[in-house]
């Protein structure tokens, strides 16, 4: 009686209340797997016998204004993260650190333990932190952005480490494909770009047929329960913005594993979060990651 009466009451006002079911698992979604055995990145980088000395290194830093990642070398020269907009969660030094030790250990484990040998596609590189990572674990990396003063920055920190197994080049988004870049890849990586375009399923879609096995994707969330894209305005203001003016689109987690749903991909998995060692947007349910396998 007392829940008719509320119902009564909220129909007049023009709302209608309905039973939400749980939802059902979606096609693909993985359950729980073992937890994979830790990877530290390789930390500080390493730096060639007859390489830039630390004063050339200082200059060249100072050079560019802005710079996404904290970079560290070995003999304790250490460089701090420099945005347009800072803020204590992008400018972290230990923010790519204590996301690698998220998320690497089970792409690692899904590559039979090892990157040795694999080809990696790196998208949105950015500055190269994960491209030089991956290169230091033994795989062949192409990274590409669509800023050429960030491939110049990747390129001399690829030059400051002192390894041939990194190409990084300049190449928008939506010209992705294996013509562009010469072949499909063992692993593709999706880090931090997919919620600076305007269409998430377009770019999934663009990403899917660029690996062989695996992709990491990893993004900002919107944070509902409710399958659904926020769509907003942004602007090239800062180097961790996109790299145009328009709309960018955030999915929710469930939009994203429908989308996956939909483009047909063989199984995702969730990556879980297994401590609170972690940047304050993923303990907020602000950021996610998942593995992929196509």
């Amino acid at each position: 009686m007392i829940r008719r009466g509320i119902r009564k009451a909220f129909r007049n006002l023009g709302y209608e209340i309905h039973r939400l079911e749980p939802a059902s698992p979606q096609d693909g979604a993985r359950g729980p797997i073992p937890q994979p055995p830790p990877v530290n990145p390789v930390w500080p980088l390493p730096r060639r016998s007859g390489g830039p000395s630390e004063e050339e290194i200082r200059a060249e830093i100072a050079r560019y204004d802005h710079w996404h990642y904290a970079f560290e070398f070995d003999g304790g020269l250490s460089f701090p993260a420099r945005h347009t907009r800072p803020g204590s969660v992008a400018d972290d030094p230990r923010r790519p650190l204590q996301r690698f030790k998220h998320f690497m250990p089970y792409l690692i484990e899904a590559e039979n333990g090892s990157l040795q040998g694999k080809r990696v596609l790196d998208i949105a590189c950015n500055s190269g932190f994960w491209s030089i990572e991956c290169a230091l674990l033994g795989a062949d990396v192409v990274g590409f952005d669509a800023r050429p003063e960030l491939i110049e920055q990747a390129n001399y920190i690829k030059s400051i480490v002192g390894i041939d197994n990194v190409a990084f080049r300049v190449l928008d988004f939506w010209d992705m494909n294996p013509r562009s870049l010469d072949g499909t890849f063992d692993v593709v990586l999706n880090l931090g770009v997919l919620y600076h375009l305007p269409s998430p399923l377009e770019a999934l879609r663009l990403t899917i047929p660029m690996a062989r096995k695996n992709i990491l994707l990893d993004t900002a969330v919107y944070p509902s329960n409710e399958a659904v894209v926020r769509l907003s305005w942004e602007e090239p203001s800062d180097i961790r913005s996109a790299s145009t003016s328009g709309i960018v689109a955030c999915p929710s987690k469930s939009g994203i594993e429908l989308m996956l749903r939909h483009l047909g991909v063989a199984e995702w998995l969730e990556i879980p979060i297994r401590t609170a060692d972690m940047p304050r947007d993923y303990l907020d349910r602000e950021r996610a990651s998942w593995l992929i396998r196509v």
